[in-house]
């Protein structure tokens, strides 16, 4: 499994951990309007786009797939969105 982070222009794709989602999405960690973070591993994807207010109920416009089904998709706040990646990275 991958995480790709793509934040004005600069983009980084590493394997994905815990650990690591946990210090992308901790309530400190910075993320700028308009960062891209997904997770993907084979037809699987969940990618988060920041859109709203830093804290904000709606801060990151969620969207995701297995193969050609949509999963999940609409707004949520920081620990929403954590919790979900969480999720993700429990199905391996």
């Amino acid at each position: 499994m991958i995480l790709r982070i793509c934040d004005n222009g600069r983009e980084r794709i590493v394997p994905a951990s815990a650990e690591l989602v946990e210090q992308v999405f901790a309530p400190e960690a910075p993320i700028a309007d308009g960062t891209e973070i997904t997770l993907a591993e084979g037809d699987r994807w969940l990618a988060a786009l920041a859109v709203g207010a830093p804290g904000g109920a709606g801060e990151f416009l969620l969207s995701g797939a297995q193969g050609e089904t949509p999963t999940i998709s609409g707004q949520a706040g920081r620990g929403d969105t954590l919790r979900r990646f969480r999720e993700f990275l429990s199905l391996r």
